[in-house]
């Protein structure tokens, strides 16, 4: 009987689909349900084609087809016969409820309708009646809410555009990152000991950020013992949105674009490129054409298509161009709608200084220099910087320094000629008084320049040349305490705890100023199998024959699913103070996934071989072979075994496992050699202390999210491996993108039987520097459950609606409803129609051999 039964349901409901094709909308009547009892509950609000239920839906908002956000949208019932003015375009029977403050919000120039400006925070806009030839469209399935507007009434803005309404200060938290390593080293004599430990606390409120970073250090060995806290920084930040810029106050680092970097204790305030969309930063050329009919324009580099848009007759000019890469010509071809296709090539080199047009780069520093030992003073200084991008691919930039021993003032300018490459030129000029109280004057002058070339592929980036005269110095100069010596303190131990020695590199001599220093850097590839790669510096002084020279070329490719690599070094320094020495190296490594060459069907690329030697200048030679790769189910356990071969005896090897996991990452590992053991270990993780209690996990980096799954732990997120909700539910997801749409989703991989997500499980969330953003997912714990309802004797009513807790479904027939996160016992409502009294309520408790079962089957009698 139930088969047929269901044909007969079946027949008429596969008809009236056909007709669908036909007809301009579908009614399904219920007369035609041959339902078994005969009894059909209300069900009017889904009778039509599509047609749902109001109520409020968080949605995924796109406008002409561009994502914008995801909101709480509430949809009221579509008035009857109101389709050309509300500009509704689909089946569901519903209607956002958008005001005019939410469509200026999402990009609509709201300004130009009188009329809709004055409904600001109430009234639902009749968008097609205010805007000719806008509508909705809403996809109920995929929570999905398109809005379609005339070019002409949107928001011209720079492609990746996100407003900053958008963005994400986070929630108020104390947050924590460590990170402990520690080693026991043994020989016949020794046992050393080493610890290391980093702590960067912080505090959010609001937009304001208070961060500290400390060390510790602690040596033991033979030689004594010593342990040492160290603060690296401590500082406020705050973004401030409206001038994209950031001000910190307490301890940072200055920006190396002008000037050299300068440690200091003050205030900052600086241009955060980051709040810039990508087509927005750096340089890239404007492209100008003429098109004579509609046309597509595709812009490609290299091969690939970076650009298209689609221009109306007349001149066009695309400037938000966002570059694969900081050479190569751009291909431009404009296919017009006439059937003419016109192509024409855009030259583009680009470096770092360079700026789009009309763009500009700022920061300004007060503060004291803070040396990186007691080698320094800590000397008040002023700097000013300014980067302008001006018209025609140049950029003009300068600054100045300003302390009671030092006065500097720079100016310069880069072009991008296209194809004879990018060049930028400044000049310093700068007084300063040194540690012996004499004045020096002196200038600086650097050549930077860049350039593919396109027929051979041929890259050279960033040759630079540097020429100072005699009396030119730094304000980190200036801030020496004498005018020789070694940088280091001299009662410094080694991770050993052995007092440091002398190094080639931390003596300094004032007298001996830098003369000239030419750097460059070039690459070209060979065949379709690798490049070859040069690079050196060369660094000279006044006064002596004093200099320091360093080459690096290598090879380097892939033949099949094996990487390569060949390089060569050479390092020369010459010093008057100490003794004159070189070096040289060469080296030869490989790297082959094992996985896949052992198993080329399996796509298991988890296990790897490799392989290095080098042999340096005095002949000395040195292997090491290795295998490593991951394991679990989530690739968040990391091993690896070496053995390595120095000379003919010295031997040693090393073994490590690293897990990544819920409460954060641990490590261990052992090495030995022909004289020594050491045994290595490691932790690492993040915690933040909420409003809903503190919640420890994995490192979070500079800005994260804390995630909640309502209560159900061991929900996985998806693409990061090893966290995991805790036992009250929360996890943290380490490393977010600053100003950026990230997606945070839930893996319902990881989802068991008893398990499941009631909203998308899915998220967007465009953070600022330094937040805490949090998620909140409805992931439902509770019992899959097959319910058989009746009442006085009879199935319920076709149609009902049944809910129990936070979960609703539809009486079908004999009177059957599956609902899923239900607990082990409770209650369930039933309704058949819009009168109140058409309900009853229905009791349940499963026993031990239901909750066995995947899919609980319960009889229920409704009361």
């Amino acid at each position: 009987m139930y088969l047929f039964r269901t044909i007969a349901i079946f027949i008429p409901v596969s008809f009236f689909l056909f007709l669908k094709q036909t007809a301009a909308e579908m009614i399904f009547p219920k007369e035609l349900l041959n339902i078994s009892n005969g009894s059909i509950a209300d069900i009017s609000n889904f009778s039509a084609d599509g047609t749902q239920l109001p109520g409020t839906y968080e949605v995924d908002i796109y406008l002409n087809g561009s994502f914008i956000n995801r909101k709480t949208v509430e949809f009221n019932s579509l008035p009857a016969n109101s389709m050309s003015e509300t500009g509704v375009k689909d089946k569901t029977g519903l209607f956002p409820c958008l005001t005019s403050g939410d469509l200026g919000i999402i990009g609509v120039r709201t300004e130009l309708f009188p009329d809709m400006n004055g409904q600001q925070n109430s009234n639902c806009i009749l968008l097609a009646k205010q805007i000719s030839g806008a509508f909705y469209k809403f996809n109920f399935a995929g929570m999905r809410l398109d809005i379609s507007i005339p070019q002409l009434y949107v928001r011209n803005t720079s492609r990746g555009y996100i407003d900053p309404v958008f963005w994400d200060d986070g929630i108020n938290a104390a947050l924590l990152n460590y990170n402990f390593s520690g080693s026991n080293r043994f020989t016949r004599s020794e046992n050393d000991k080493n610890y290391f430990l980093s702590l960067n606390s912080g505090l959010n409120v609001g937009a304001w950020r208070l961060r500290d970073f400390h060390t510790w250090t602690y040596y033991e060995s033979r030689y004594g013992r010593r342990q040492q806290w160290q603060r690296i920084n401590s500082y406020v930040e705050r973004p401030l949105v409206s001038i994209k810029s950031t001000l910190l106050i307490g301890e940072g680092t200055t920006s190396g674009d002008i000037f050299d970097s300068l440690r200091f204790r003050g205030g900052q305030l600086t241009i955060d490129d980051n709040m810039y969309p990508d087509s927005m930063r750096g340089f890239a050329p404007v492209v100008r054409g003429m098109a004579d009919d509609n046309a597509d324009v595709t812009i490609s580099q290299n091969g690939y298509v970076i650009y298209k848009a689609t221009v109306p007759p007349g001149p066009f000019e695309i400037n938000d161009l966002n570059p694969m890469a900081a050479s190569g010509d751009l291909s431009i071809t404009v296919s017009e709608a006439n059937g003419k296709v016109n192509v024409f090539t855009v030259p583009y080199t680009s470096m770092p200084i360079l700026l789009r047009k009309g763009r500009m780069k700022y920061g300004l520093t007060l503060a004291r220099f803070r040396g990186m030992s007691s080698r320094y003073g800590d000397p008040l200084f002023m700097q000013g910087t300014l980067v302008w991008g001006g018209p025609g691919g140049t950029t003009f930039y300068g600054g100045a320094q300003y302390s009671p021993d030092y006065l500097a003032v720079q100016s310069g300018a880069g072009i991008d000629m296209g194809r004879p490459g990018a060049l930028s030129v400044d000049i310093t000029h700068a007084n300063s008084t040194l540690a012996n109280g004499k004045d020096y004057r002196g200038q600086s002058v650097r050549f930077l320049y860049s350039r593919i070339f396109n027929d051979t592929g041929t890259r050279l980036r960033l040759t630079g040349y540097r020429y100072s005269t005699k009396g030119f110095h730094t304000l980190e100069e200036t801030a020496l305490r004498k005018m020789r010596g070694r940088l280091y303190d001299h009662d410094e131990l080694d991770r050993y705890g052995r007092p440091v020695t002398d190094t080639h590199s931390d003596y300094y001599d004032l007298t001996n100023s830098k003369r000239a220093r030419f750097e460059a850097s070039i690459s070209q590839p060979v065949w379709r199998y690798g490049s070859v790669w040069l690079s050196g510096v060369r660094q000279t002084y006044w006064k002596s024959n004093q200099s320091r020279d360093s080459v690096q070329i290598g090879y380097s490719g892939t033949v099949g699913s094996v990487n390569y690599s060949i390089n060569y070094g050479y390092t020369r320094q010459k010093n008057a103070a100490v003794p004159s020495w070189t070096d040289r190296t060469i080296g030869l490594s490989l790297s082959l996934p094992l996985g896949r060459l052992l198993s080329p069907d399996s796509g298991n690329n988890n296990t790897y071989a490799s392989f290095y030697g080098s042999r340096d200048g005095k002949g000395r030679n040195s292997q090491m072979a290795g295998l490593s790769g991951t394991l679990l189910e989530e690739n968040n356990l990391n091993w690896s075994v070496s053995q390595n071969l120095s000379g003919q005896r010295n031997g040693s090897g090393n073994a490590s496992l690293a897990y990544r996991g819920t409460y954060g990452n641990t490590g261990i590992g052992y090495s030995y050699g022909n004289d020594f053991q050491q045994f290595s270990y490691s932790m690492s993780g993040g915690a933040i202390l909420h409003r809903n209690g503190l919640t420890i996990g994995q490192p979070s980096g500079e800005t994260a999210v804390l995630i909640s799954s309502g209560g159900v732990q061991g929900v996985s997120i998806q693409n990061e491996p090893g966290v995991r909700t805790d036992w009250r539910g929360y996890t943290i997801k380490p490393y977010t993108t600053s100003y950026r749409e990230n997606r945070v989703s839930v893996d319902s991989k990881s989802l068991d039987d008893h398990t499941d997500i009631v909203d998308a499980g899915t998220a967007r969330i465009i953070p600022t520097k330094g937040a805490v953003v949090r998620v909140d997912f409805n992931v439902r714990r509770g019992y899959r459950i097959l319910f058989t309802l009746t009442r006085n004797g009879k199935p319920l009513p076709f149609g009902s609606v049944v809910t129990g807790g936070s979960t609703s479904g539809l009486v079908g027939d004999d009177g059957q409803v599956y609902l899923s996160g239900m607990p082990e016992s409770g209650e369930v409502q039933v309704s058949w129609s819009k009168d109140v009294n058409q309900s009853c309520v229905v009791s349940y408790h499963l026993t031990e051999k239901l909750l066995a079962s995947p899919v609980a089957r319960v009889d229920g009698i409704c009361r």
